[in-house]
């Protein structure tokens, strides 16, 4: 019989100890155990103390212990090597010529046997027990192996993912730093466009040549660079978010950054009688940059009523609470609304899925990088005719 394989115990070295105060007994045991083919080690220990020092010093994947020992027997064997953490997990095996009655077999559990062998042995028995134990060793081996590669390979990945995290920051500062330049730069030349604009506009009215087929042209040439001007403020600000600081950070309310925003907007909401209704009682208050909330509340209500639906009168709900770490600014409206396959398009650049209203299509866009660098998050729920809510999870930060 050849119960472990050679391909087995090349897996890993297997080491066997064989306790027994008696040489001929120890001899006789590797005997009916070791076969040539098997690349198994057996160690010989002829008393408790001899084992315990062997069982500290080697790798074993099993311990057949004979019992009746002079001085230490084998049931205290077992006991000090569980209570030593580097031998607590190797199983043991008790050999014993004592009958087989219940209080021997229940304190040989206790002492923290696996198993047990009585004398005379019975060889196929003998070797069909120690190869289920050589087996589970090579198993447990084998799966070491395996986590410890498994370890080694999520090392290695999440070294790749930092690198690559770092790479995409760097592309996205520098892809950061262009626009900001670029709108920069572009500045000065949209301005001269703007001053010959008006020049020509100047010079066509002192020659009385601003004739009814001119005009509508120059509205559009000055329609045209405002919203050119609007655009490259819009880009640098977008631009300019990534490096917001958190220094810039105070306590603020909600009701004084709403009352703000109202004010520049009261225009917009008395040309179309929108109502505002507001509830800031479950958190009043969040330590934010001013300015960048100011720019999320200003986009979302104003928003709320240019998509309004011309139906009806604008009816927004703004309210905010806290939910686990974050503080939740919540704006509801009863406009247009979204079909579900254009929702997530809301807070791309330069996107505008209602080309009746006027914009860059930046406004969204620049909530998006507000709320992404301070770890928050959005939630936008919304129905085709019936309206859209907007939810902003903002953490709060500390005041430095």
């Amino acid at each position: 019989m050849n119960p472990v394989s050679p391909l087995q115990a090349s897996v890993h070295p297997v080491k066997i100890l064989l306790v027994d105060d008696k040489v001929e007994n120890l001899v006789s045991l590797e005997s009916l155990l070791s076969t040539e083919e098997e690349a198994i080690t057996y160690l010989f220990a002829r008393s408790g103390e001899e084992a315990l020092k062997i069982a500290l010093q080697e790798e074993l994947a099993l311990i057949l212990l004979d019992v009746q020992m002079p001085g230490m027997n084998g049931y205290e064997v077992a006991r000090y090597l569980r209570d030593i953490s580097k031998t607590r997990e190797i199983p043991i095996i008790f050999v014993t010529a004592i009958d087989e009655q219940t209080s021997h077999v229940v304190e040989g559990f206790e002492a923290g046997a696996v198993d047990f062998l009585f004398k005379p042995l019975h060889p196929y028995i003998t070797k069909a027990k120690v190869a289920t134990f050589v087996r589970y060793y090579l198993q447990k081996k084998e799966l070491e192996k395996v986590n410890k590669r498994t370890q080694e390979i999520n090392q290695e990945l999440e070294e790749r993912v930092n690198e690559r995290t770092k790479e995409l920051l760097r592309v996205n500062r520098d892809l950061d730093n262009f626009v900001y330049t670029a709108s920069h730069d572009l500045k000065a030349p949209i301005n001269n466009i703007e001053g010959l604009v008006v020049a020509l506009s100047e010079t066509l009215r002192e020659k009385e040549a601003y004739l009814d087929e001119v005009k509508p042209l120059m509205h559009m040439m000055d329609d045209a660079i405002k919203r050119f001007k609007l655009t490259l403020q819009d880009l640098t600000e977008v631009a300019k978010i990534q490096y917001e600081e958190a220094a810039s950070r105070d306590i603020i309310n909600f009701q004084d950054i709403l009352e703000d925003v109202k004010l520049n907007i009261v225009d917009l909401i008395q040309e179309h009688e929108a109502i505002i209704e507001d509830d800031f009682s479950e958190a009043p208050q969040i330590i934010f940059s001013r300015k960048n909330l100011k720019s999320i509340v200003y986009n979302l209500v104003s928003n709320s009523i240019k998509y309004r639906n011309p139906d009806r009168k604008p009816y927004i709900r703004i309210r905010s609470y806290k939910e686990e770490e974050y503080t939740v600014f919540e704006v509801q409206d009863n406009g247009l609304g979204l079909k579900e396959e254009d929702q997530a398009k809301v807070f791309a650049m330069f996107k505008r899925l209602h080309a009746h209203v006027e914009g860059t299509g930046m406004g969204m866009a620049i909530v998006k990088r507000i709320v992404d660098n301070c770890d928050g998050k959005i939630e936008l729920e919304s129905q085709l005719g019936i309206g859209s809510t907007f939810r902003i999870y903002l953490k709060c930060g500390e005041i430095r």
